[in-house]
């Protein structure tokens, strides 16, 4: 301890070694001041004075114990005794701190420890998001035939294709068999070309003929005319592969059978005479049925060379096929599409002699002037000129949970698909051929219902439109179709909102003979169906076969398929009201759910927020539905099913309902765990759960609910599988227990929150 000095300095102390010390007082009151150069020294330095002062503890503390303190000696012992007790307790409290502050933690010796990896422990989580899959930019340039001229009256002009033709993309994906996207149309013709359609007839395409001479109009802050004539479009492929094939799909004015009209595009001799010919022709028929389309020509080609989603840009754009108009439909598409590579097969398609000119390359990541599938444009967005506007095509994502991710933006598409009609043992019209079908969508039946105006148009018309119709094949009585109508749905739906279709007779006959009325009369009514948009109130999808009604009386909606004559004695129906007509629908909503089971459980929970109080065992009942939903649908409405889940748990006022619930939560989670998308379960406990507000009479928390019901499912009695899933995911109830109470806290105002 060295010499009985009042101060003791250990020697060679300097402010470049870290220096520790402390004083103490001994029991001869002499103070030392204690220092060491290291850490090892203090220890030795701590470890001696332990024993020291414990000793002089024990031996005060005896003599206390014997009563040997009589006098005013014994009592100055008794003060040293007092002394070296606080002198102990002093240097406890310093070697506590002195440990916790220089120790090296345990677990850093540990070389078994160090090989451990806790970056894991705390993952970075990140908001919701949306996200593609592999981007592709489609810019259409060009489409031209070998037969070519100008057709400008006084000849002056350029020399282009003789009429106007069509243009629509689409993917297509052989090895699932399905249509992956959804039209992307184009109007590649040249201006004086798209003068050959009268603009009169474009209030039938597309619904309006309004007026644009007021002044440009916007929609969603982009002027309208930006959009009229998209050639950009920007697709999206979730699960690349080689056997995604991009189909172009070409369309010219109705004039009359497809194997006439393409006889003059399929010939390599002078075409001069012939093209004047033709175009002559073109000029009548766009002047009388401009409105009407007919199929022509379709082309495709491979987009990925693997998996992986590598780009085959040496690809080109195959031949372009004359249509088969017994091969129209999708499914005939797959099957073409299934020989593509196959050169026998190819080489004895029709070929009609021109070249689509189309460039493919991927999307830069900071692609700018882009606008969504509804017309919406996303950021970096300025809508100068309509050719530098990009336009995102609807991706029909495959129904599997691991494809899937939780809706981040607003969408609601219904996509309506005409299949077929059967008219070829009908009755009821002396004339039915040539038939194109008008769909409107109706929000009633009245006699004076008017369609709204939510129909997407065509290129170079209103870019919404009240109505519109198919592509017509000559002479058929009972034709395929394959066109698609997409129809931006109100958010809000009820049982009048319906589907009506119309199907005419076009007369094609141009015949100079015939008399001036005949010649006036393009098309003929010649049947109606509807479709009303809900059943049990869902969204009606895939395949309906609906009966055609001769007439439209008022309050057709009441007189479905199968009623009862007595119930619609004004309605007269074609072929018995035999199901003739095939149509199919495709809803891409993130507003309306198409799992039965979670839309039980949205409208029972919507049914009874009025009321003070619902029925436990219906809403038990719908809760427990809510295990056999499907996991892709699960996890788009990730963030809405928890969070009306939570709101059901704070509202309960049984045991049995907070129960359910948690269940129905440790089956969620379960199941994105085991699709490996746990993550969306962290960004929503990070940024989207939110208690209920505070209020004076709130008398239910989260956390107080959600620990009841997990202790009544931990009981040994209880199922084994959920209780050994809640104790494996238990990560996520505890985060949102101590969020609640977090936020309990902070609205109670029982602590101050510091933003």
């Amino acid at each position: 301890m060295g010499r009985p000095a009042d101060v003791y300095v250990a020697a060679g102390m300097n402010n470049k070694v870290r220096r520790f010390a402390f004083e103490l007082k001994m029991q001869d009151k002499s103070t030392y001041l204690l220092a060491a150069e290291s850490e090892a020294e203090m220890e030795d330095w701590i470890n001696m004075l332990n024993k020291i002062l414990h000793s002089s503890f024990e031996i005060a503390m005896q003599e206390k114990r014997n009563g040997d303190i009589h006098d005013d000696d014994d009592l100055g012992k008794s003060d040293s005794s007092s002394g070296s007790l606080d002198s102990f307790q002093s240097t406890r409290d310093i070697e506590s701190r002195m440990r916790n502050e220089t120790r090296l933690k345990l677990f850093t010796v540990d070389p078994d420890t160090q090989k451990l990896d806790f970056s894991g422990i705390e993952p970075d989580v990140k908001q919701f998001e949306e996200k593609f899959g592999k981007r592709l930019l489609v810019n259409c340039n060009d489409l031209s035939f070998n037969l070519q001229s100008c057709v400008a009256e006084n000849e002056e002009g350029p020399t282009t294709n003789v009429e106007p033709f069509y243009v629509t993309m689409s993917l297509f994906d052989i090895q699932n068999g399905r249509k992956i996207s959804s039209d992307f149309q184009v109007d590649l013709n040249h201006q004086s070309v798209r003068g050959m359609v009268p603009s009169k007839t474009s209030q039938y395409v597309n619904g309006g003929g309004e007026d644009r001479s007021e002044g440009q109009r916007f929609i969603h802050g982009v002027p309208e005319a930006a959009l009229l004539y998209p050639k950009q479009g920007v697709f999206s492929v979730t699960c690349p592969h080689p056997d995604i094939f991009l189909v172009a799909r070409i369309e010219k004015v109705l004039q009359g059978g497809i194997n006439h009209c393409a006889e003059p595009y399929m010939k390599s001799s002078d075409s001069t005479k012939m093209a004047q010919k033709v175009l002559k022709n073109a000029k009548l028929a766009c002047s009388r049925l401009g409105q009407y389309r007919m199929p022509f020509a379709w082309a495709a080609r491979p987009l990925f060379k693997d998996a992986s989603g590598t780009l085959d840009k040496s690809a080109r754009f195959s031949a372009l096929y004359r249509q088969d108009s017994n091969k129209l439909s999708n499914e005939d598409m797959l099957k073409l599409l299934a020989d593509f590579r196959k050169p026998e097969k190819m080489g004895k398609l029709p070929v009609i002699l021109g070249n689509l000119d189309v460039t493919i390359d991927s999307v830069a990541p900071d692609l700018t002037n882009c606008v969504t599938s509804s017309y919406i444009p996303v950021k970096q967005f300025n809508g100068n000129g309509g050719n530098s506007i990009f336009f995102e095509v609807e991706e029909f994502v495959p129904c599997i949970a691991k494809c899937s991710q939780p809706f981040t933006i607003y969408n609601n598409h219904l996509y309506v698909y005409p299949k077929h009609l059967k008219y070829d043992g009908q009755k009821s019209f002396a004339k039915a051929r040539n038939i194109a079908v008008c769909i409107e969508f109706r929000d009633s039946d009245d006699e004076e219902a008017v369609s709204l105006k939510c129909i997407y148009g065509r290129p170079g018309g209103s870019l919404f439109t009240k109505n519109a119709f198919t592509s017509v094949l000559h002479h058929q009585h009972s034709p395929e179709f394959y066109d698609e109508f997409k129809i931006e749905l109100p958010t809000q739906l009820h049982e009048k909102h319906h589907l009506l279709f119309t199907f005419y007779h076009v007369s094609c006959d141009s015949n100079s003979k015939a008399s001036t009325k005949k010649r006036d009369v393009v098309e003929t009514q010649v049947g109606y169906a509807w479709l009303p948009l809900l059943k049990d109130g869902r969204v009606v999808m895939n395949e309906n076969h609906v009966p055609v009604a001769a007439n439209l009386p008022a309050g057709y909606l009441s007189c479905q398929e199968g009623a009862s004559k007595h119930l619609c004695p004004e309605v007269k129906w074609v072929d018995g009201g035999k199901p003739l007509f095939k149509v199919s629908t495709h809803l891409v909503s993130t507003v309306y759910t198409q799992d039965q089971h979670l839309h039980n459980f949205f409208h029972h929970c919507q049914s009874i927020a009025s009321a003070a109080q619902g029925s436990g065992g219906q809403l038990v009942k719908y809760l427990k539905s809510l295990h056999a939903m499907e996991s892709h649908v699960m996890i788009k409405f990730l963030p809405t099913i928890l969070n009306q889940l939570i709101r059901v748990l704070t509202s309960a006022t049984q045991e049995d309902v907070a129960v359910n619930v948690t269940r129905v939560m440790i089956h969620i989670v379960a199941q994105c765990h085991e699709e490996g998308l746990e993550h969306y379960l962290r960004s929503y406990v990070k940024f989207v759960f939110r208690t209920e507000p505070y209020t004076s009479s709130t008398t239910r928390t989260v956390h107080e609910e959600l620990a009841k019901a997990m202790t009544v499912i931990l009981k040994p009695s209880t199922d084994f599988l959920t209780s050994n899933k809640l104790l494996k995911y238990s990560w996520y109830f505890f985060e949102a227990l101590v969020k609640s109470m977090a936020q309990y806290l902070i609205e109670s105002c029982k602590v101050r929150h510091y933003s």
